[in-house]
């Protein structure tokens, strides 16, 4: 199983309207073949933080994500609401 986590920063005051998005976003990942989590969360010690944890059965499912179109429909809408890039790592899930 392959663990995605994606770190990221909104810009101040896009928080709440990333997070809206991200709500469109979840329900349709998740009927995507391979799909088998994807969770928002926010930092406590900072609002403007946003990680997501995604889980895939394999690298295809999350190549798949990448190349969806409600993942481009989500990048569009939120274009210029993130201070900078996310912070990406890709792990293989143990135990």
């Amino acid at each position: 199983m392959i663990v995605l986590l994606a770190t990221m920063k909104a810009n101040e005051g896009k928080a709440d309207a990333i997070i809206a998005e991200f709500a469109k976003l979840v329900p349709k990942v998740l009927k995507d073949p391979g799909t088998v989590g994807y969770m928002i969360c926010r930092g406590t010690d900072d609002p403007n933080k946003i990680v997501v944890v995604e889980q895939y059965e394999n690298r295809e499912a999350l190549q798949l994500h990448g190349q969806s179109e409600h993942f481009k429909a989500f990048n569009a809408a939120t274009r210029g609401m993130f201070a900078g890039r996310a912070e990406i790592q890709v792990l293989n899930k143990v135990a």
